[in-house]
């Protein structure tokens, strides 16, 4: 990926805002995602659905023509921002990268788990006017696969070290 060549927006000294959790199950799908939102840090809502609907298009055809699979390992942690303009950023992380858990399991995010979460984001964040910057948890059945965020600014995958699983 080409460095992002517009400077991030700034994040405005704001005072302690509210923060809402959701846990939302997606339709049709073993994914649940957690999610704590921050209501100190707004994000611009064309660009959030924009980032949202066209990485769902790009991984639509991406199963479509290869079928789920683990995330591949230049490919996780997964982060888009579909303008490189830093006004919606979507990262996600794999809990265990290339390898199993502690207890054995694949910890792993697929490709069709990230587009489900973008379909949780879009359902939870988007339609429902939820503009917001968010940390989630992704679940896979009873497993926790993942983590992320969506953010303005600088780099989404800022989970890296930060659990909310247990928050």
């Amino acid at each position: 990926m080409a460095p992002n060549s517009n400077p991030a927006p700034q994040r405005p000294p704001t005072p302690l805002g509210e923060r809402f959790y959701f846990e939302y199950h997606v339709p049709g799908s073993p994914i649940t995602i957690k999610l704590i939102l921050d209501t100190d840090y707004p994000i611009n809502r064309p660009a959030m659905g924009r980032t949202i609907l066209k990485e769902k298009q790009t991984l639509s055809a991406r199963l479509e023509a290869h079928g789920n699979a683990w995330l591949a390992p230049s490919d996780d942690p997964y982060e888009i921002d579909d303008r490189r303009s830093g006004l919606c950023m979507i990262g996600m992380k794999s809990v265990h990268v290339g390898g199993a858990g502690d207890d054995g399991s694949v910890a792993r995010l697929t490709y069709r788990g990230v587009h489900d979460v973008l379909q949780a984001l879009w359902d939870v964040m988007y339609f429902q006017r939820r503009s917001y910057e968010a940390k989630f948890a992704i679940s896979n059945g009873s497993v926790l696969v993942g983590n992320g965020n969506m953010k303005v600014g600088n780099v989404p995958v800022s989970v890296r070290g930060q659990e909310i699983a247990s928050e």
